[in-house]
């Protein structure tokens, strides 16, 4: 992100490889191809399984607050964080980005009433207008040896005193494909881990969508964590 401190950022990383970001932009055409939110969302699973491998990232959330889902595609998950909040008695104020812009047109028919709350962004050199109480991001952002840099920027820039940051991974069931572990990956990073869950079961055994969270106030005790 074009705003982390130099101390926190190699100079080599600075910019997202050109591959990367081509392989996010064939999402677009690949999740708008289908008329299903949840094939919009790159699911494919149906809508049982949608909501068992996705909303344990709710685990984090103890609260009202602004959330920013970064990468929100479609702004199908980000419909459904809202709707499940509110069953746990938390009123969530929805905003996303993405680099997509007619995935954004899309969550911006989703929510018209929050339309100023949705940006066609690179989430990498995205400098966010404000701080979200939550900041939700999927693992595969950026390339595994730039998430620690993305991670730290975020909470430092993009999240409130009282806030978190939820990193969530997916795998398959369908492939029994494990899911990245963002936990391990934030502990290798020296983030505090405030918390995990885990959603689905993988025919293998163990879960198919991890999720792990860093609340701002247990970065701020932790002193190995530069800014």
């Amino acid at each position: 992100m074009s705003n982390l401190d130099t101390e926190t950022t190699r100079p080599e990383l600075m910019r997202l490889p050109e591959a990367h970001l081509e392989s996010i932009r064939r999402l677009e055409t690949a999740y708008l191809a289908h008329k299903d939110p949840i094939l919009q969302s790159g699911f494919h699973g149906g809508v049982e399984r949608w909501r068992a491998e996705r909303s344990p990232l709710l685990d984090a959330v103890d609260g009202d607050g602004d959330i920013l889902d970064l990468g929100c595609a479609n702004g199908y998950l980000l419909e459904c964080v809202v709707e499940w909040g509110r069953e746990c008695g938390f009123e969530l104020n929805p905003h996303g980005a993405d680099l997509n812009p007619l995935l954004i047109q899309a969550a911006i028919r989703r929510f018209p009433e929050n339309a100023h709350q949705f940006w066609v962004a690179n989430a990498w050199e995205w400098v966010p207008p404000k701080r979200f109480r939550w900041v939700y991001a999927i693992w595969d952002l950026v390339p595994e040896p730039m998430m620690p840099t993305l991670w730290r920027g975020l909470l430092h820039n993009a999240i409130t005193d009282d806030g978190a940051l939820i990193v969530g991974a997916y795998g398959s069931k369908s492939d029994d494909t494990p899911s990245f572990d963002v936990a391990a990956a934030m502990r290798r990073a020296g983030l505090p881990v405030s918390g995990e869950s885990r959603g689905g079961q993988l025919r293998r055994g163990g879960p198919v969508a991890r999720f792990a969270w860093v609340r701002k106030c247990d970065l701020s005790r932790n002193s190995r964590v530069a800014p």
